[in-house]
Order: structure tokens, then C-alpha cells, then sequence
């Protein structure tokens, strides 16, 4: 009866120089992916934001908006219900016309390394293949910047962009007849949009 054979230093040593190279090629693999799905989240996060004012303009029939507030590198979202029937508007949220019903909710290191911004020097254009303009403003619903479902199902279009600040960029969009809601991912190879929501 023989006793089983160990292995030999070269044995090991080939092994562990196949396990260095899988570890190798995974890794960056790996750190890619976990960066997609963190941008995904933080926009599917913003859609909910979106899909939740949408369900209560629904349900208690009057118009429900959401003010986007950008300052100091965060962002804050605070959904307010249309108090005197001419929508909800800056004025009508100063002076207490418009109830607030949620938040304010800070979106400050929610999803770690995802911010709502532009890619630096971000050369697209957007979706609809008009210009980008002003890379110092991702959150595009007019002056107020104020998103508002109706009860009849229509919304005030906008965008909101996010990037992760180095490669990666996408944004959430509010169509105005229907109030549907789209995630984008920027591809920077085909210089495109991709729908991806």
C-alpha cells in the first residue's frame, strides 16, 4: 500500500501562478461591474422617486410635484402636494400653499461614488440629440426645477443626470403627455444614448 503523494514546489508554485492570474483578469472585472450596477441603482432609485409622485397625484387627485434642490455637491428632493389647484410652483411652496407631503430626503453618499452630475467635459448631446449645455446643472425641470404629475397622467418633462465622475454616465427622464419614466446610459464608443428602462 503506498501513502499519498504531497506536491512538489514547482506543482505549487504553477498553481499558484494559475489562481495570481485568474484573480488578475477577475478583479477588474469584477470592480467594473459593481460600478454599473451602483450607477443603476442610484438612477432606479430617482425613478422610484418619480413613479412614487406619479402614484400619488393618482390617488389624491391633484397635482403632485417634486423640487430638486442641488447645493454644496448634494442634491434633496422634497414632493409637495398642489394646494390652490394652479399646480405646484416656488411661490406656492414659500408661502405654504403647497403641502409638503415627503422629505426632505438628501441624496448625499446614498450610492457611494454615483453623483449627480456630468461625465468632465461631457461632449453629448442628449437623448433627443439636442445640446447639453450648461455641465455645472443635471437636474433639468426648468427654473424651479420642480417635476409635477397631474392626476390626468401627464407630468412637466425633464432630466436628471449622473455619473459616476469618471467613465460612466446615465439619466432619468420624465416624458411630458404620457409622465413615463426612462433610464439612459451614455455609451462613450458610439457617442449614444441607449434606453435601458
Amino acid at each position: 500500500m503506498s501513502s499519498p503523494r504531497g506536491f512538489s514546489l514547482p506543482e505549487l508554485l504553477v498553481v499558484l501562478g494559475i489562481l495570481g492570474a485568474v484573480f488578475a483578469i477577475g478583479v477588474p472585472v469584477f470592480h467594473e461591474l459593481l460600478e454599473q450596477s451602483m450607477l443603476r441603482a442610484a438612477c432606479e432609485e430617482v425613478a422610484l422617486v418619480f413613479t412614487r409622485a406619479r402614484g400619488d397625484a393618482v390617488f389624491c387627485g391633484s397635482d403632485v410635484g417634486i423640487k430638486w434642490v442641488s447645493a454644496g455637491g448634494d442634491v434633496v428632493f422634497t414632493i409637495y402636494r398642489d394646494g390652490n389647484g394652479n399646480g405646484v410652483t416656488s411661490a406656492d411652496i414659500a408661502s405654504g400653499k403647497d403641502v409638503r407631503i415627503a422629505g426632505p430626503v438628501s441624496m448625499r453618499s446614498r450610492h457611494n461614488g454615483i453623483t449627480f452630475s456630468f461625465l468632465p467635459g461631457f461632449k453629448g448631446t442628449d437623448p433627443n440629440g439636442d445640446k447639453i449645455g450648461n455641465l455645472d446643472d443635471p437636474i433639468r425641470f426648468g427654473r424651479g426645477s420642480i417635476c409635477t404629475f397631474s392626476p390626468t397622467g401627464r407630468a412637466s418633462p425633464g432630466s436628471i443626470y449622473l455619473s459616476d465622475r469618471r467613465s460612466r454616465q446615465a439619466l432619468v427622464r420624465v416624458s411630458p403627455i404620457t409622465s413615463s419614466i426612462m433610464i439612459f446610459d451614455w455609451r462613450p464608443g458610439s457617442k449614444r444614448w441607449v434606453r435601458r428602462w
